[in-house]
């Protein structure tokens, strides 16, 4: 069973590392660029669309409330604006992404694990 969570782990940190570069969210915020804006606005299309699954509330990835306090999308967008993204918050975890580590990578995982009867290779 620690194996398994082992695999688990590593493919989520390999997964997070192939993911798109968010990069943007950091190097062009204190001058607002045009990439900067432009992902930005993605980025709450994103979450507040197909990720938010229904809810017009998410986790708030501003460096001030650090994915810790529930908003809606237009007061998500402000804090963004003047407080910048959290640092290092380059896998989505709270934004969607963790869907796509789940059925990218851990869910073939356990479906082997489970096809192999619950023996670890």
């Amino acid at each position: 069973m620690q194996m398994q969570l082992l695999v688990i782990l590593l493919a989520y940190i390999c997964i997070c590392q192939r993911m798109e570069n968010h990069d943007w969210m950091y190097t062009g915020h204190a001058s607002m660029t045009p990439e900067w804006m432009t992902k930005t606005n993605a980025f709450l299309e994103h979450s507040f669309g197909e990720a938010a699954r229904g809810s017009s509330r998410m986790s708030c990835p501003c460096s001030k409330c650090d994915n810790r306090v529930r908003k809606n999308r237009k007061n998500v967008g402000e804090d963004l604006c003047k407080y910048g993204f959290t640092p290092n918050y380059t896998c989505w975890i709270h934004h969607g992404e963790a869907d796509r580590i789940r059925e990218e990578m851990v869910r073939p995982r356990l479906e082997a694990f489970d096809g192999d009867a619950g023996v670890a290779d």
